[in-house]
């Protein structure tokens, strides 16, 4: 910009009235552009959670909310605890139910930790979590050692 000749020997034109009011323009004409002023609340406290799930903002307008993860979720849990609690019901011992809902159980759990954190249908991906979890035999066999 050093090069035009008579840039920093000229005053800029501040113009007082017109379109470009308020804008500093130079002796070529060329408007320097002023940065917006913007003014921010400080942000002194971290939402709730309650408020970070209604800030979910990542639904398009005219449509419904995904619900995917959370309905995958609670029916894969649902099934994996059908398969466990027909082998304890009707077999009396762990059998082919238990492996069945092992593989179920961890998909569903997956498909719930999904639901929840990414807020893909929460509702159902509590309930999937909690199926998965009841689906284990691992589970049961530390809450029995622990509680024992």
């Amino acid at each position: 910009m050093s090069s035009v000749p008579g840039w920093q020997s000229q005053p800029l034109n501040l113009p007082s009235h017109g379109q470009f009011a308020g804008r500093a323009t130079t002796p070529s004409g060329y408007r320097v552009p002023t940065p917006p002023t913007v003014h921010t609340e400080r942000i002194v406290n971290a939402p709730t959670l309650g408020q970070y799930w209604r800030s979910d903002s990542r639904v398009m307008p005219g449509r419904k909310r995904a619900k995917w993860a959370g309905r995958a979720a609670f029916w894969l849990g649902l099934l994996a605890l059908g398969a466990y609690l027909f082998d304890f019901f009707f077999v009396g011992q762990p059998s082919f139910g238990v492996a069945v809902a092992q593989p179920l159980g961890v998909v569903a759990f997956f498909f719930g930790l999904i639901a929840v954190i990414a807020g893909v249908g929460r509702g159902l991906g509590i309930f999937g979590l909690i199926f998965a979890v009841a689906s284990n035999i691992a589970f049961w066999t530390w809450l029995d050692r622990t509680l024992g």
